[in-house]
């Protein structure tokens, strides 16, 4: 097998071993390096130029990429990023440099890392990364179930429990758990007929779309968008259109919009 196809179904780094696994003669992954086609960050460790820095910083460490920093390598989603390089080792060996160690048995499953992202970080980001396995099919909800069964797995049904599986994005799921966590009730993707799906529908009475584009797509984007507007005012729906940024970093200011707009419709 040539040298860069092989690392590239390992994801731009392994190990010599397992190149020479994947059938890669020796000869190959001398020349790769003469020819600077491949870089060796670390004795017995090759990469492609451009490789996540993260999965290079844990094959030099023996380690596997873990919790939040794998649930970003493979693209789920992350409402904050890491400051540590999350890996797992299956030894008892310190790790130097800036990692958070998870000691379980390589490799991990999807599942794994679902349950290390609910152990390990606050109850928002694991939510996020939970429920994108799910929406994306890469887990399901009786696995992290069956991984949830412990005395000491309450904080992690919890998480579970929150999880909608009809999510469409990250900026619904902060926006649904910011405004749960104020005891309002939100239903996800509710269908109003001729209009399609709202993002999210507050107390039965507002409406929110998350809007994480700065500008339309295109023309045709544009006057649907304008459509489906017109269509919920004369239905007598209040709609507000809310910013990645106004969900994601001004929380305070997203919820008192929410409750000026919900004041405003029961005032009617």
């Amino acid at each position: 097998m040539d040298i860069v196809a092989a690392l590239q179904i390992q994801g731009g780094v392994a190990r010599r071993g397992t190149l020479l696994a994947h059938g890669v003669p020796r000869q190959r992954i001398d020349e790769a390096l003469s020819a600077q086609r491949i870089l060796r960050p670390a004795r017995g460790v090759y990469a492609l130029p451009g490789s996540d820095s993260a999965l290079v910083s844990a094959a030099c460490a023996g380690a596997e990429l873990a919790c939040i920093t794998a649930a970003k390598h493979l693209g789920l989603w992350v409402f904050r990023e890491p400051s540590f390089v999350h890996v797992t080792v299956d030894h008892g060996r310190p790790l130097e440099g800036v990692f958070r160690v998870h000691r379980q048995v390589k490799p991990l499953s999807l599942a794994d890392i679902c349950v290390q992202s609910m152990r390990c970080l606050p109850e928002l980001d694991a939510l996020c990364i939970v429920e994108s396995a799910v929406v994306q099919k890469k887990v399901t909800l009786e696995q992290l179930r069956a991984s949830a069964t412990g005395a000491r797995d309450a904080p992690l049904r919890r998480i579970i429990g929150l999880v909608d599986p009809h999510a469409e994005s990250i900026l619904e799921t902060v926006a649904r758990y910011r405004l749960g966590e104020e005891g309002l009730h939100v239903s996800s993707q509710v269908y109003i007929p001729g209009v399609g799906r709202l993002d999210l529908f507050v107390e039965g009475i507002l409406g929110i779309e998350a809007d994480g584009r700065e500008h339309h797509s295109g023309h045709k984007e544009f006057e649907e968008d304008r459509r489906r507007w017109n269509l919920l005012t004369v239905k007598g729906i209040p709609i507000l259109r809310v910013s990645a940024k106004l969900i994601l970093r001004e929380p305070d200011s997203f919820i008192r919009l929410v409750r000026q707009g919900l004041a405003s419709r029961k005032s009617q």
